[in-house]
């Protein structure tokens, strides 16, 4: 700000820094505001690196330390007419301009150090009373972009906050324009929403307000159920991890349909259903493979008895994976707490802690923990093949039952009398 206001321009800390920092909260990220073009702001910086983000919407990003800080002209939206984008971006002189195309009142102040805060519309009330308020009409806000409905929705599990009512009636009646908005700035403004402090509160307003349905319409049974409620308290029970949240949020899916279905295969079915179904939406919503596995195993194994003793514990791990097996607990922990189910959570936190002991002690889990490998086998006479992996899987089931046995001279022991009785039938 110091470089920019001796190169002759105007500088400002603009939106989320200066709300966050209103509530005490250390900001994410930092935005400027700025009456210098984009290429004024880049030869104001000729030793830092500059990169053109948006320089078309008059963005661009300086890297000051390893941080990256957003620059933008300031200016004034035209015309939006696909519900998303403005057609053309005017700059402006008017910092009262560039704050009034802003989404909520808490993101339209500025800041400079010379000046003080700059509010022209009741921000640090709003702030203050808790409050989610369009800038202007509320209805028009959306109209133009109707990202801005997830915003609110994200804002108030972020924040805690409350929308105002003429804001949120405006994101009820406009819900149906989300489907104007890409699947990949939907998923991310629900993972953000999904992984806030308030996300029940947050949850339950999409809900109350069909908000959720347009995003993931295959919820519509769930909430007609009354199922939805305690799907989000378990959500807000569970650990901030997307996987586990996305799951607790998916894992009934199919429960409608299963439940009362003639013929139905009870639980399994429902939750083999409730996977493939989970495992749809967010393909549909283009979530990354990794996160797509996850969650659709987390649906599918949910039913799955929880482990009450060692060895089950570890041929559990064995077969998913020590990761999996870790937010599987805290799946089935956080939809105990939903449902009241104290002695399941009780055996969760068992299960947790008996996990970690096992890890913390290098206990054999998979093929490559075992004191032998390949090998081994193949310099005792096994042939390379299929016998070896066979072998392998043998000596694991048995030190899964018998860690103390994951010894070289035992395994190898108990590798020739199998190898031997393979040769000899």
């Amino acid at each position: 700000m110091e470089t920019l206001a001796a190169s002759g321009y105007s500088a400002h800390l603009v939106g989320g820094c200066v709300r966050d920092s209103l509530m005490g909260r250390q900001p994410s990220d930092w935005d400027i505001c700025t009456s210098a073009l984009p290429e004024q702001v880049i030869a104001a910086f000729p030793h830092h690196k500059v990169l053109p983000t948006g320089i078309g919407h008059g963005t661009v990003t300086v890297m000051m330390d390893g941080n990256p800080v957003e620059i933008t002209t300031l200016r004034r939206d035209g015309e939006y007419l696909d519900h998303r984008h403005p057609q053309t971006v005017e700059f402006t002189d008017s910092l009262k301009e560039d704050l009034a195309r802003r989404d909520f009142t808490v993101n339209a102040m500025a800041y400079a150090p010379q000046e003080g805060l700059t509010d022209p519309f009741g921000g640090a009330d709003d702030l203050k009373a808790g409050l989610l308020r369009c800038v202007g009409n509320p209805r028009q806000r959306f109209d133009e972009d109707a990202l801005r409905i997830l915003r609110l929705l994200r804002f108030a599990s972020q924040l805690s906050f409350q929308p105002e009512s003429d804001t949120l009636a405006a994101a009820a009646e406009l819900a149906p324009l989300l489907e104007k908005v890409s699947v990949e700035r939907t998923a991310a403004e629900l993972n953000k929403l999904l992984l806030g402090e308030d996300v029940f509160h947050a949850l339950c307003l999409a809900a109350d307000h069909r908000i959720i349905e347009v995003i993931i319409p295959e919820f519509s049974p769930c909430m007609e159920l009354q199922l939805d409620r305690r799907l989000f308290a378990a959500i807000a029970a569970a650990p901030p991890r997307l996987e586990i949240r996305l799951a607790l949020l998916l894992h009934d899916i199919a429960k409608p349909q299963t439940l009362y279905q003639k013929g139905s295969g009870g639980c399994d079915d429902h939750a083999a259903v409730s996977a493939a179904r989970a495992e749809t939406i967010l393909k549909r919503l283009r979530y990354p493979n990794s996160v797509v596995k996850r969650v659709e195993m987390l649906v599918r194994q949910h039913m799955v008895p929880l482990p009450v003793h060692k060895a089950a514990l570890r041929r559990l791990c064995a077969e998913w994976g020590a990761d999996v097996v870790r937010d599987w607990i805290a799946f089935r922990r956080a939809n105990s707490l939903a449902t009241d189910q104290v002695h399941e959570a009780e055996q969760c936190d068992a299960a947790a802690k008996l996990l970690d002991e096992m890890l913390a002690a290098g206990m054999p889990l998979r093929v490559e923990d075992l004191a032998v490998g390949g090998k081994e086998l193949l310099e005792m006479g096994v042939p390379p093949g299929p016998m070896v992996g066979q072998i392998l899987r043998f000596l694991l089931e048995m030190v899964l039952e018998q860690p103390e046995l994951n010894q070289k001279e035992i395994l190898l022991k108990e590798a020739t009398l199998l190898w031997h009785r393979q040769s000899d039938s």
